[in-house]
């Protein structure tokens, strides 16, 4: 025998139902708690808890004077079966750059530090180095829309970079990876993607400002050139600003 829901999981089925069905927006404010109380003949009390688990399952947001809206969050749509092929992009544009321009996001890439560090365990055994090896990392910050939305250190070997431009504290027009080809002088081949999802931390939680219930993804990018890998980037994603769509061929 099912067990009839309670009045509180009617009122978060209903509104998450409104939600999905396009009837509340994003950016529409809620019925006031008020009304919710009345409509529903329920208590304060429940209806708060409502919303709070609406809040923390990330469907609303909280604003000054007591509204409740919908969140608004447009998600950037990343393409990782395509976005490194050249012909899927304009001429010297980077990935992140084609992404962002054809679906009208705004993206700024802030360029935090370029530095020689100690590989990570993770790190070395992608790039088929020792533990601890030293290694050139570029740590960069990602804004979507004037959001903070993706943080990525990409780490290198020292003796191929050597006295390129990924060396210095600079963006690099058309990209790193155009770059890392040219002082190569041979094609990068293969690119290939780890992903995770979880709860951030409290740093990330802060870094990102993201709202209660919000999942973060950890993507790991080998990239290849031939056999052998020259760079591992690791990247963390503020997942409700991000949709990730992949083509697998089945034939």
């Amino acid at each position: 025998m099912t067990e009839r829901p309670s009045i509180g999981q009617k009122i978060a089925a209903d509104l998450r139902a409104a939600i999905q069905a396009g009837e509340l927006r994003p950016g529409d404010t809620i019925d006031s708690e008020r009304t919710l109380v009345e409509r529903y003949n329920t208590s304060k009390a429940t209806v708060r808890k409502v919303i709070e688990t609406l809040k923390s399952e990330g469907l609303l947001i909280s604003e000054p004077g007591s509204r409740i809206r919908v969140r608004q969050v447009r998600r950037l749509d990343r393409f990782g079966s395509t976005r490194h092929l050249t012909s899927e992009r304009p001429d010297g544009t980077a990935p992140l750059e084609a992404e962002a321009s054809s679906q009208a996001i705004r993206k700024k890439t802030t360029l935090i530090e370029v530095t020689t560090t100690r590989a990570p365990g993770g790190v070395a055994a992608r790039l088929q180095i020792e533990p601890l090896s030293p290694v050139i990392v570029r740590r960069h910050l990602i804004h979507l829309d004037g959001h903070p939305a993706a943080a990525a250190e990409s780490y290198f070997l020292p003796e191929v970079v050597a006295e390129s431009r990924i060396m210095l504290p600079e963006t690099i027009s058309g990209g790193v990876h155009a770059e890392l080809a040219r002082i190569l002088g041979t094609p990068l081949t293969e690119a290939v993607e780890e992903l995770v999802a979880r709860m951030p931390n409290s740093a990330e939680t802060e870094y990102f400002r993201l709202p209660p219930g919000t999942p973060v993804v950890e993507l790991i990018r080998t990239i290849h050139a031939g056999e052998r890998p020259v760079e591992v980037t690791e990247w963390l994603f503020d997942a409700s600003r991000h949709r990730f769509i992949y083509r697998v061929p089945m034939d």
